[in-house]
């Protein structure tokens, strides 16, 4: 039997997720369907975050900002501007672009760790500064039903929310198979040597930044959706370090790694919540049991699941090898 290779791996992986997804939006019912939506959308966070975690070696702790932002930006489109869905979608994910562009380039002029820790207070500046607006909600936010009557009901906004996540990380899963996301693992290896070659490394990690920018402000849009309104709890740091704990646990060197890693954090958030006020501190603990005996989460190099490829490959090239002799 010939060997798996990784675009058929891929092609697999993909295959159960959009399965499982799909037989969940047919069957499932209203409670489940509400879950696998909030499943689906941060699984589009998490990818985007991973663009800059994984490939790039850039740690965000404020990645919130364009998630909130998303949200913020459309709800305020249509309730103070007067627009219709489609276009304030279009120039939220317009006006995102310079504010990341902006905000990368100011963030990235010093070092890795520096980029960090600014990355949060700006996003926790930014929320402040919501609180204090009651024009945009306040501390309560904006609550603002604007779905038209075919998205009523819960089935059919979950399947909308669906196609345009699956369309999003397509698109993320086809830059990360570019060269371009090889030359940004190159940054994150060994940037000294990109830059002996003549490569603007600032570049690309502000290039990089920007596009995770975009794809988190859509996530962010389909949350609004989903809870017809926005509010100020998208933007708290625990919603930036959802991001990094999907990475981690899910694997940041697979591809389908945060996707995992969406769906284990958001069910573990979900049931755990409903069993005690400390669901917080397991989730800690599974991140940390995670961390220090898979280092490269489940689906990582180390992880689970290719132990158990591996596993599988060696014992059918035993059993060849028995069936030769």
């Amino acid at each position: 039997m010939k060997k798996i290779g990784r675009a058929g791996k891929s092609a697999i992986l993909a295959a159960v997720f959009l399965l499982a997804f799909v037989l969940i939006g047919i069957f499932g019912d209203e409670t489940l369907i509400n879950i696998s939506s909030r499943i689906i959308i941060m699984a589009l966070y998490a990818e985007s975050f991973n663009l800059m975690f994984g490939y790039t070696g850039m740690t965000s702790i404020g990645h919130a900002l364009y998630f909130g932002f998303g949200g913020y930006s459309f709800m305020i489109f249509m309730t103070k501007l007067n627009m219709a869905i489609l276009p304030a979608a279009v120039c939220s994910c317009l006006l995102v672009i310079p504010v990341a562009l902006l905000l990368g380039t100011a963030a990235l002029k010093n070092s890795m760790l520096t980029f960090s820790f600014l990355t949060m207070g700006l996003c926790t500046t930014v929320q402040l500064v919501i609180y204090k607006t009651k024009s945009i909600g306040g501390t309560v936010g904006i609550t603002h039903y604007f779905l038209p009557t075919w998205l009523s009901d819960y089935r059919t906004l979950y399947f909308f929310i669906f196609g345009v996540v699956a369309v999003c990380i397509t698109i993320i899963y086809l830059i990360c198979i570019s060269p371009y996301a090889q030359m940004l693992q190159g940054v994150r290896e060994n940037d000294q040597r990109l830059t002996f070659l003549g490569v603007n490394v600032t570049k690309m990690r502000v290039s990089a930044f920007v596009i995770a920018a975009l794809f988190a402000n859509v996530a962010g849009i389909l949350y609004a959706f989903r809870n017809a309104g926005v509010y100020t709890t998208s933007l708290d740091g625990n919603i930036s370090m959802q991001a990094i704990m999907m990475a981690i646990v899910g694997g940041s060197s697979s591809f389908f790694g945060p996707i995992l890693g969406s769906i284990i954090i958001t069910v573990l958030q979900n049931f755990l919540s409903l069993k005690t006020m400390y669901f917080e501190f397991v989730i800690g603990i599974v991140i940390l049991l995670t961390a220090y005996f898979m280092q490269g989460g489940i689906m990582g190099r180390e992880g689970i699941v290719q132990k158990a490829i591996a596993s599988i490959q060696r014992r059918k090239a035993a059993k060849k090898e028995g069936d030769k002799q």
